[in-house]
């Protein structure tokens, strides 16, 4: 919860300078959907589906070509899958905080190609039960890949976020996340 708290507050931070001190700063919402699957290392668990989720929060990016841009974000993902004849369900309701660095493919005014990557931090704000009462881990790092581009204030990304960590430690799960968010720029 320490480096949740440390990211937003080096958001705000950022944030003011950058926005009062030059014109390459952007602040904004996004929103989208998420699809998701939990890889493991187990030969046991059958019948994997991904379910979608939501996804909703607010970033920050600074620099022009080559920027910087952290996020804080709410998300929902869930995974079904069956072990030992039992079917399980769970649902993940995380706060999620990626760091990425991007680079400006096209930039002509209004229209911005961009693509980014970094490190992806989560932390589970729900506790989950998965088979033989192992519970799933509260935090989780990742990496995550973003193609996206501005059109005036609008915006629109696809990413996907592989997870390095395992969520349980009893069965090896990491997620893989797709997301499809637009948001809106307010500077």
């Amino acid at each position: 919860m320490q480096l949740l708290g440390t990211a937003v507050l080096f958001m705000a931070a950022t944030g003011s300078v950058k926005a009062q001190s030059s014109p390459d700063f952007t602040f904004g919402v996004k929103s989208g959907i998420n699809l998701s699957t939990l890889a493991n290392g187990l030969i046991d668990m059958s019948d994997r589906k991904g379910k979608a989720g939501f996804n909703a929060g607010i970033f920050a990016r600074v620099g022009s070509k080559i920027y910087f841009q952290p996020e804080l974000n709410y998300i929902t993902f869930s995974n079904e899958y069956t072990f030992n004849s039992k079917t399980y369900t769970p649902k993940f309701k995380d706060l999620n905080v990626p760091l990425m660095v991007g680079y400006r493919i096209i930039d002509k005014g209004d229209l911005i190609l961009r693509a980014s990557a970094g490190p992806d931090l989560y932390y589970n704000l729900k506790d989950q039960v998965s088979p033989v009462d192992s519970k799933y881990k509260r935090t989780s790092v990742g990496g995550v890949l973003n193609v996206g581009i501005d059109l005036g204030k609008f915006t629109i990304d696809t990413r996907n976020s592989i997870g390095f960590t395992k969520l349980n430690k009893d069965f090896g799960q990491k997620p893989n996340i797709f997301s499809l968010s637009v948001g809106y720029k307010f500077l």
